[in-house]
This record gives structure tokens, sequence and C-alpha cells, in this order.
């Protein structure tokens, strides 16, 4: 089975080194390794060129690059078309992995065949930010919706990294990534729960993923408040269209637990108050449009009462 790590890379320089050694010592022997570069600034690419040249796992990476920066989602896709592997393995250029990682993935998919596996994650950062742990048990889950429905309990991860995912299910656009905004993991994560039909727990740690400050994603901005709108407003698109929220019980409590990060996120994010006030309006009509579809839990109703009322005494 051959498997293809994606690696984009851009303005990782501190870190690229580490992460490229961490994907050329696995184990597992059938990886190719493709590094888009999405025209990154700094010298990571030359930091990368030497670690190419000097490990004998270099002659099996693939380069790509990308004329302009057009940003992750779209390396990741332009990864995807350049893929050559059974499975796709997503990497994120500041991160790494422990050796036996994508082995460890392989004994899993070769013993079910399922659309995809993931694994539990390793936090390595100065503010000690943890994930919880994976809820379903080591195992295969192919009964009916049963992906989509633990997808909505929350019970699986919603980054794209350390997943193994079968590369037919990119075939069409409904599982690539949504490009130019930044909260794309959970929208292509959503896309996953309803494409795929099968897919392996395996509560092993797999990734090590590193907290790093100067990240886009741990910085607020106003392009963090539009992509998370964007990507709710898809994700209520194509419920409405597939007719999902009759199907799945608790598709809006899950889009309401989005819609409450949303108002933190514009709390915490130092806004102007005519801002906050604005992009709260649009949220709230977004719900509107979908009305009582589905059960909202008293927690999710009560915390959403509360944030409404402190953005209004803002």
């Amino acid at each position: 089975m051959k498997v293809s790590i994606i690696i984009p890379v851009y303005n990782v320089a501190q870190y690229i080194e580490r992460c490229l050694i961490s994907a050329f010592d696995q184990t597992y022997p059938d990886i190719e390794y493709i590094l888009v570069n999405d025209a990154t600034p700094d010298d990571s690419m030359s930091i990368a060129a030497k670690v190419i040249r000097e490990h004998g796992s270099g002659k099996r990476v693939k380069l790509t690059e990308h004329t302009e920066n057009r940003g992750l989602s779209a390396a990741r896709n332009t990864g995807i078309d350049e893929a050559t592997g059974d499975y796709l393995f997503f990497l994120d250029s500041d991160d790494e992995l422990p050796p036996d990682s994508i082995a460890s993935f392989v004994t899993a998919a070769e013993r079910h065949n399922p659309d995809f596996v993931i694994g539990e994650i390793a936090v390595i950062g100065a503010n000690n930010k943890s994930f919880p742990p994976l809820k379903p048990a080591d195992g295969f889950y192919c009964e009916g919706d049963e992906v989509m429905r633990l997808f909505l309990s929350r019970q699986w991860y919603e980054m794209a990294w350390n997943k193994l995912v079968k590369r037919t299910l990119f075939a069409g656009n409904d599982c690539r990534f949504r490009e130019g905004i930044l909260h794309e993991d959970n929208l292509w994560s959503f896309h996953l729960a309803l494409c795929a039909k099968s897919m392996t727990v395996i509560r092993k740690k797999t990734y090590i993923y590193h907290i790093n400050s100067q990240s886009i994603t741990q910085k607020k901005t106003e392009r963090n408040s539009e992509s998370l709108y964007t990507a709710l407003s898809e994700m209520m698109r194509t419920a409405q269209e597939q007719n999902l929220f009759s199907k799945y019980d608790k598709l809006i409590d899950y889009l309401e637990n989005l819609r409450i990060y949303f108002l933190k996120t514009l709390i915490k994010g130092g806004f102007e108050k005519s801002y906050i006030r604005r992009q709260k309006g649009r949220i709230d009509l977004l719900f509107d449009t979908v009305g009582n579809r589905g059960r909202r839990s008293i927690a999710n109703t009560l915390k959403n009462l509360i944030l409404t009322l402190w953005i209004q005494l803002l």
C-alpha cells in the first residue's frame, strides 16, 4: 500500500528541517513525499533542499511550486493532484510525526480498508493546549451513517492532518479544500464525514502538534471571522440542499456550537463594536433560515443567550 504525505511549505524556516526529518524517518517504506512550495518568501525551501539532498528518503520527494502565495487549502489541493498513493496524509510543515506513525496507520488500513483512519495527537507548546482524547474506541466503524453521527457528536477531530484518507474520496470536489478561507478544516471534515462510509480509530499518538503563537490560526483577525462565517454558511447550504436536518438530529446542535465559537471569537478578538454587532447580525440571519429544524441543547441555548446579552452590552 502506497502512502502520499502532502506537506505545504510557507514561512516555516524554523521548523521545516524538523518536520521533514520526522517524515523521512518513518519506518514504513512505501511513501512518496509531496512538498508544495506556496511561494514562501523565506528560506524554507533552501533548508528543505539541503535535507532532501542529504537524507536517503529524499529521492522519493516530488516538489511542486506555486508562482504566487495561494494559501494552505490551495497547497493541499495541489498536493492531492500530484499524489499517486492509495491513501493520502496531510502533514503541516511546523509539526512532526513519531517514527512509526504511518506504519500504524497502514496496519489499521490494511485490516479493514476504511475510507480513512484517524489517530491520537500529542501536543507541544508553551500554553499547554491539549485536545480531548478520541472518544470512539479502537476499531472499525461502518454502520449506516455512523461516521457522520460520530462527527456531529464531536467524537473525532476536525483537523485535516493526522488522518490517512483514501485517495478515491478526492475524485469529486466535495472532499477538496475550500480555497481562500482559514477555517478550511471545519468545512473539509464536514464534507469528509458526509462522503466517508467507514473509518478506523487507532488510540495511539500518531502526530505531534506544535503550538505556534505566530500562526494565523492563533491570531484572531477579521479574516478569521469572515472565514468562519463562510464555512458555516456553506455547511448550512449543504444541509438544506441534501435535507440533512431531518436525517441528523444532532446537526443543528453541532452548528450551534460553531455559532457559539464564532461569537466568542468576536468578543475576544478586540474588534470594533460596530463590526461585532454587524457580524452577529449576519450569523443570526443565517440561523433564521433553518428555523427549528433540530434539537438544540439547553446548554447551547443558554450559552447563545449569554453571549448575545454580552454583545448587546458592549
